[in-house]
This record gives structure tokens, sequence and C-alpha cells, in this order.
């Protein structure tokens, strides 16, 4: 397990009692030496300040590497750079560029000046600004917006092409499609490291619900298996735990070792794939708020 990498994503807490959860998941899941931590990013206005927010208080309480995530859709070029150039101010040197949800009123930042048209364009712009490490996003299934899986792959092999030195899948929970999807990858002549995103199920209806936004299919196995514990909540947390560990396993076993998990800021239990010769970190002093 020793090559294995593993990061984990959070997103910004929106009131007082989500927060000390956050901390409390941060603090558990810094026991695990994780590769860094991203943060995921609001685009307008408080959301946009409570992301920075939390990426600075990360980077100040915690000795995990922290990545922010920036989206450029709805902001012109002077927007989102001017983030990025603070995002550098304060110390970050990991971003996750993304493109973002689009918004019925995101073609208006056209009318403030000129914008990215294209998530190759953000990480070349980005790369003008500092030599940010660059993560981008790539789907296993295909993007449910792309024309076509052979425009999805060129889109990321361009994302690739502008200097992303990783792509992060959107969660899946079909090995066979991720096998598939890294073979179209070689094939396009992408070299650049795929990291398999992946969602601990802990609420089955939730996860149905993010499925079906996202595109990601769930396999019978799963479904048969929640209605076999359903209602007993011990059952429940003991058969995903399982089926992460196992999930885990069988990618690791097909030759992928890196890892970046979806954590819903709720602590992922890790210790299965820790060695005994590893020595987990000091936790945060905010870990324990």
């Amino acid at each position: 397990m020793t090559n294995t990498a593993f990061s984990y994503e959070f997103f910004p807490p929106a009131n007082n009692v989500s927060e000390r959860a956050f901390w409390r998941s941060v603090g558990c899941i810094e026991t695990f030496d994780p590769g860094y931590f991203s943060v995921t990013y609001g685009a307008l206005g408080s959301g946009q300040a409570r992301s920075v927010r939390v990426v600075k208080d990360l980077l100040e309480v915690s000795d995990v590497p922290v990545a922010a995530h920036l989206t450029f859709e709805g902001a012109t070029i002077e927007e989102i750079n001017t983030v990025a150039l603070h995002l550098k101010e304060i110390g970050v040197d990991r971003i996750v560029a993304l493109r973002g949800d689009a918004r019925e009123d995101a073609r208006l930042a056209y009318d403030r000046g000129p914008c990215y048209e294209s998530v190759a364009d953000f990480v070349s712009g980005l790369l003008k600004i500092h030599p940010f490490d660059i993560s981008v996003a790539c789907y296993p299934e295909v993007h449910p917006m792309a024309q076509s899986e052979q425009a999805d792959i060129e889109e990321l092999k361009a994302k690739c092409d502008a200097g992303a030195n990783r792509a992060i899948t959107q969660f899946f929970f079909n090995i066979d499609d991720f096998e598939r999807f890294r073979d179209r990858t070689v094939r396009a002549g992408i070299t650049t490291p795929i990291v398999a995103g992946v969602l601990p199920i802990r609420d089955y209806q939730k996860m149905i619900s993010f499925a079906g936004r996202c595109g990601a299919s769930i396999p019978a196995r799963i479904n048969k298996a929640y209605h076999r514990v359903a209602g007993d909540a011990a059952a429940e947390k003991k058969l995903w735990q399982h089926e992460f560990n196992t999930f885990v396993e069988q990618l690791i076993e097909r030759e992928c070792n890196q890892f970046h998990i979806y954590t819903l800021n709720q602590p992922v239990d890790m210790s299965h794939f820790i060695s005994v010769e590893q020595k987990p970190i000091a936790r945060s002093a905010a870990a324990v708020a």
C-alpha cells in the first residue's frame, strides 16, 4: 500500500454546526496521512468568500497540502484571475480547474469582458499566473453534456495538453467502465495520470440522487446488497465500509494507485489501507474544535 496515494475532497461548511463537523472530519482523515485536501468552490458572492476562507484556514492549521477548486463559468477572465492571484498570495500551489455548473445567467459575464472558453484555456491562463499544480476532471461514463464519447476524450486531451498534472474522475461504481475509459485515454495519447474518484456510500437514497445528477450508473449488486440490510443502521454501515474497501482493493489490483475520495465532509475510515509501518501525522488544533 505504500505506493498508493489518497486525496480527500471537502466542501465549505455553511454554518457553525456543519463547520464543527467539518473540522472533526478533517482531524479524523489527517490521521491517515492524506496526500492533500481539496476544497470545492462557491462561484459567487458569499459562497466564493467562504471557499477561500476555508482554504486559508486549512493552510494555517494543517500540515496537509491544500488544493483550491476554481470554476470559471459565469466569470470574466479578469474576475477569475483575480481570485487565482489571491489564492497564490495566501499560499495555494494546487488548483482543481473546472468549468463549473451551467447557469442561466452565465452568458451575462460576456457583457463584462472576455471569458475563458474552455477548461484547456483556463489551465493555460492559470499557468501564466503561477506554476500551479493543476488537476482537471474526467468522466469514465462520459460527461452528460458531451456531444459524444470521442468529443469527451478530445476535450480531456486538450486539458492535459494545456498543462494539467492529473485528471480526477467523477465517481463511478463499475470498475469495467473505468478500465474502458483508461484504455480510451491511452489510445488518444493521453499520458497524464488518471486518478480514481471514489464516493464512499453512507446514505443510499442520497447516493442515488447524486448518481442521477452526474450520470453515474449503479450496479445491480449494490442495489441488491442494500435491500438485504435496509433499515438496519449497523448492517448498512458495515455493508458500505465493506463495499468501499473492496472497491478500492479491486482498483489497486488493476494497477490504479491514485484515489480522490469525495468525503461529503464526513469522516472516512481508511484504516484498512494504512500499513502498520506508516505513522499518522499530528492532528491539527482546529480538528478538535
